[in-house]
């Protein structure tokens, strides 16, 4: 019986071996979408669930982090752009300067391609799942391909019905010569779909559909990829851009000082906890808003999450205090702060 069990354990190996080296070579960037929801009066983009009222940065974050896991484990090289659910440009920043901070990873990393994960709007009734790609390439041959990969996979780990295409003026798609997709995978105005994506494995079910179009694509267009990749690595490198033009706040070098020496005055040390954020607040209010009456924002502590309350006259105090939350990775904010009316 052992010896039996060891033949046909040696008979498998292989076929689990390969399955670990599918994506060998591969760089992926992995997208989570819209953040930042919670916290942010800027652009985020996204909607929420009809019931649920989870955000779609939320969601998106669940599934790209199961996305990434599986994808690692068929030999990838994954970067995930963000672990937790945040914006990734300065608050404040203007709607491109956010969409555009995704494209600043895509190239940072010189990925062979992104996945970027999002869920959809629309009618009560709407349903089905579909993926974007790119619609000024000259070539559509590693852009649709990826996206009906994608589409396809999800067949039956989503709600159907499966939906055509889209090629789009998609500033994530169209600003890059990176491949990539953006998949759209349910309605989270959909009652029946906000409930279903609220189960334990949904995420899971749903990153490992979009990961198994992710083998097949990279199984059939290795070496197109890495042609392609090496061609825009190196009219980067010819032709290279100053980090700090990034909107990516992590990958901008003048951001990460400026935040740096803020956190060394409000809360020296490294260390920050949510239950002190009075203390930061009140910190910020005589270093950087100067003692400014007009900044009359509190913070308080409960059930996990932070309250920010009160009234800004200056929206840019306002719009640094959540950089510099967001840079102590306090992510967990309910923010009532109002801000001054602007006219025309």
């Amino acid at each position: 019986m052992l010896r039996r069990f060891a033949v046909l354990l040696l008979a498998l190996t292989p076929s689990f071996a390969a399955a670990a080296d599918e994506l060998k070579g591969a760089v992926i960037v992995v997208d989570p979408g819209h953040g930042g929801q919670g916290y942010s009066k800027s652009y985020t983009g996204g909607t929420r669930g009809v019931a649920s009222k989870r955000t779609e940065g939320e969601l998106n974050l669940a599934v790209a982090r199961e996305l990434a896991t599986i994808l690692r484990g068929h030999g990838a090289t994954v970067h995930l752009i963000r672990d937790a659910d945040h914006r990734l440009s300065r608050e404040g920043s203007s709607n491109a300067d956010e969409l555009h901070a995704r494209i600043d990873f895509f190239e940072h990393h010189n990925c062979h391609f992104f996945l970027s994960v999002h869920h959809n709007a629309g009618p009560a009734n709407a349903t089905g799942h579909t993926a974007l790609y790119k619609h000024n390439a000259a070539d559509d041959t590693l852009y649709e391909a990826l996206a009906r990969e994608v589409n396809d996979a999800l067949v039956g780990a989503v709600p159907g019905p499966k939906r055509a295409l889209i090629k789009g003026s998609y500033h994530v798609l169209r600003e890059t010569d990176i491949p990539g997709t953006i998949a759209e995978s349910g309605f989270m105005t959909n009652r029946e779909f906000d409930d279903l994506s609220g189960r334990p494995d949904f995420a899971k079910k749903e990153a490992t559909a979009i990961a198994a179009g992710a083998v097949k694509y990279w199984g059939t267009h290795k070496a197109a990829l890495a042609t392609l990749r090496e061609k825009l690595a190196a009219a980067r490198a010819a032709k290279p851009r100053d980090p700090k033009t990034y909107t990516a706040v992590a990958l901008n070098p003048d951001h990460r000082a400026r935040m740096t020496a803020l956190l060394e005055k409000v809360a020296p040390g490294g260390t920050y906890e949510g239950a002190k954020v009075g203390d930061y607040v009140e910190a910020f209010r005589r270093v950087e808003a100067g003692g400014d009456a007009g900044f009359a924002v509190t913070g308080e502590f409960a059930g996990g999450r932070i309250r920010l309350a009160g009234a800004v006259a200056d929206r840019r105090h306002h719009d640094r205090l959540i950089d510099m939350l967001v840079a102590m990775r306090l992510y967990a904010i309910d923010n009532a702060v109002r801000l001054p009316v602007t006219r025309p």
